[in-house]
């Protein structure tokens, strides 16, 4: 008997837990209301949800009207309704508080139980508090409204954050329309507002092309294109969306203003088309200067700095959505440090693109000494850079490497210096080194193709086997070919002179070493 009554009393225990736990799930009890007041939140909601449907007698079924004073006491509920809305818009709000879905409201906000704050306002200078007020609905039901301490403050609210009265003008004489949550009026206004918008952008697109000259180059045609389109467009955009945003939104617009990448995406073709505009002219410029290497560097970074845009963007948008993109960063970050990391030795070829097109120590076509390989350049890439050598075989360069060791650009020369080191034999008498040297300088003085500046004929030094002398001078060309017909020509001639002075150049030193074992040695002694 004690074991089911014992069985029963924990069976009641269960329930009564179980209970409870349904009834802390259920929450506070809201009341039904045609309009869906019970809560602050939900009047809120309800009195812009209205609003954005243009029917403010529903709209001002969320306010307290009751003992009004002041103008607020001899203007209707539509009214008060449109100006609240106008207040809300255009107002400049120091502090916006959250309201709650509970039919008890706040209960943390240092105001009466049957109050909480919507947010505060500057009123000339001053703090204005606006208020919802918990009040009887008549039934013995309390719902929640705008308090009437707070609607009889929308006259004078009005007559700061109000339309200007061409604004309300314009908003009395056409019909009381909402299309989208926005009212005729502000459509006229922001249509208006585009219009003169485009027609701005499309005058100083046709004062710059004048401004730069000859209006058919298509370069100008270029400029004025892109002024006239993606410029022209964006404008609108900005013009559109200012002039909307000091008109006040409804929900329908704020939502589609939350989730539109219009105004994104144009902002990005802006800054494309400008990217695109920048590097052909500046390309056309280096071709202009016969810097044709660094006009091709100028489209891949051009690409580099789209695709930052693009990416820039697109997180905008996502927080534009509400997500939140700190974690992607973050994760973007790392990731960017591992691909760095991964890529260094790739990025410092292409850096060393870069400072080869930028400072050009050599172009394609010219004829180089890269460390212990000589021969023509032709290609510069961004990873490496072709070489043709004389054997007729090409050979792959890192950027990385040009860039850091020194360079023999053997075609940037202008002249092409002549430096032969004569020499003459030792019996070579005082009275034929004269003849010598004289006979030298005259040919080069009277050689049409050798430079007259740098020119230098000495007896340079009394060498072990021989007389050295010294015949320095530069020729007039660059091209190697003819270079070795013009030295061949020199050194006949000084070939000539130094026969004619009776003498002649010495042979090379031979030096002969006879290495004795110690038995040769011996032998020999005995």
């Amino acid at each position: 008997m004690i074991t089911h009554k014992l069985a029963a009393a924990i069976v009641l225990l269960m329930l009564s837990v179980l209970c409870l736990d349904v009834a802390a799930q259920e929450g506070p009890v809201i009341p039904a209301d045609d309009f869906d007041r019970g809560t602050p939140l939900r009047s809120a909601n309800g009195f812009q949800a209205a609003v954005d449907e243009g029917n403010y007698g529903t709209a001002a079924e969320y306010l307290d009207l009751r003992n009004l004073r002041g103008a607020a006491s001899e203007m209707t509920g539509e009214q008060l309704a449109r100006r609240l809305f106008v207040i809300i818009k255009r107002a400049t709000w120091v502090e916006i508080d959250e309201l709650v879905d509970d039919p008890a409201g706040r209960s943390n906000d240092n105001l009466p139980d049957y109050r909480d704050s919507i947010g505060v306002v500057l009123d000339e200078g001053k703090e204005v508090r606006l208020l919802m007020q918990k009040v009887p609905r008549g039934d013995g039901v309390f719902i929640w409204k705008v308090s009437n301490a707070t609607v009889s403050l929308i006259p004078e609210l009005y007559d700061v954050y109000g339309y200007p009265e061409a604004v309300e003008k314009l908003r009395r004489n056409l019909p009381n329309i909402t299309i989208l949550g926005f009212e005729l009026f502000k459509w006229v206004l922001v249509i208006a507002a585009s219009i003169f918008a485009y027609a701005v952008v499309f005058l100083v697109a046709l004062a710059t092309r004048r401004m730069l000259g000859d209006p058919h180059a298509p370069s100008h045609r270029r400029v004025f294109r892109y002024l006239v389109v993606p410029v022209g467009v964006w404008a609108v955009i900005i013009a559109a969306n200012a002039v909307a945003t000091s008109l006040g939104r409804g929900v329908t617009a704020e939502a589609w203003q939350q989730v539109t990448p219009i105004p994104i995406l144009v902002t990005a073709w802006v800054m494309f088309g400008g990217i695109n505009l920048l590097r052909d002219i500046y390309s056309n410029r280096l071709r202009q200067r016969e810097r044709p290497g660094a006009a091709v560097l100028l489209r891949p970074v051009g690409n580099a700095i789209k695709l930052l845009v693009g990416a820039g963007a697109t997180l905008f948008y996502l927080d534009q959505l509400g997500i939140n993109i700190t974690a992607m960063i973050a994760g973007l970050g790392v990731g960017g440090i591992a691909v760095a990391l991964a890529l260094q030795k790739p990025m410092e070829d292409v850096f060393g693109a870069i400072t080869l097109y930028t400072q050009q120590p050599v172009r394609v076509g010219d004829f180089c000494r890269i460390g212990n390989s000589i021969g023509t350049i032709e290609e510069i890439g961004l990873r490496t850079t072709r070489v043709r050598t004389l054997a007729d075989t090409v050979i792959a360069v890192p950027n990385a490497r040009l860039a850091s060791e020194p360079i023999d650009n053997i075609s940037a020369r202008d002249k092409i210096l002549y430096n032969p080191i004569l020499r003459l034999r030792y019996d070579t008498t005082p009275e034929q080194l004269p003849q010598i040297l004289d006979g030298i300088r005259d040919l080069f003085a009277t050689h049409e193709r050798v430079l007259k500046d740098g020119q230098r004929v000495r007896f340079h030094e009394i060498a072990d086997d021989a007389l050295l002398v010294e015949a320095y001078a530069y020729i007039d060309t660059t091209d190697w070919d003819e270079y070795l017909q013009l030295a061949e020509e020199l050194n006949i001639w000084i070939l000539e002179i130094i026969a004619q002075a009776g003498t002649s150049l010495s042979l090379p030193a031979r030096s002969l070493h006879i290495e004795q074992s110690a038995d040769i040695a011996k032998a020999v002694l005995e």
